[in-house]
């Protein structure tokens, strides 16, 4: 019951994450650079606590494949972030670059990338805990 809690906190911060967080701050028009700035702050405190939720999940769960492929899906989304993050230091300020160019669009792509990831890491988080709550105790609620 405790692993399923965990997972319930995993999956709805993915989804606070996918559907709240991410088009509310990436769709801005004007202030870019900011609004992306204060997107990965939130991101990578996220991946702090999502990659505790984890941890407790492999350590609680009989099912050990499950919270790997979760944090391998996780841990991909990370690698994405890292190369944003570290691409946009060479971009600079996003908002002076023109958005047809090549090293923009690769961003925007990538970024698109990892917000995919996120979804589909959703998405199989959201499958696990309804296959758990089917079998499981919190199924009568």
């Amino acid at each position: 019951m405790t692993a399923q809690l965990l997972l319930a906190l995993y999956s709805g911060s993915l989804f606070a994450m996918v559907f709240l967080v991410a088009p509310l701050l990436l769709r801005v028009k004007e202030n870019k650079n900011l609004a992306g700035r204060f997107y990965g702050r939130i991101l990578w405190r996220f991946y702090k606590v999502a990659f505790f939720l984890l941890l407790l999940y492999l350590i609680l769960n009989d099912e050990k494949l499950h919270a790997l492929l979760l944090m391998l899906g996780l841990s991909l989304n990370v690698g994405a972030s890292y190369w944003l993050k570290n691409y946009k230091r060479v971009l600079g300020d996003i908002d002076l670059v023109p958005y047809e160019d090549p090293r923009r669009v690769l961003f925007r792509r990538v970024s698109l990338l990892s917000t995919f990831l996120l979804f589909m890491n959703f998405l199989l988080s959201l499958y696990l805990l309804q296959k758990e709550l089917k079998g499981g105790g919190l199924a009568g609620l």
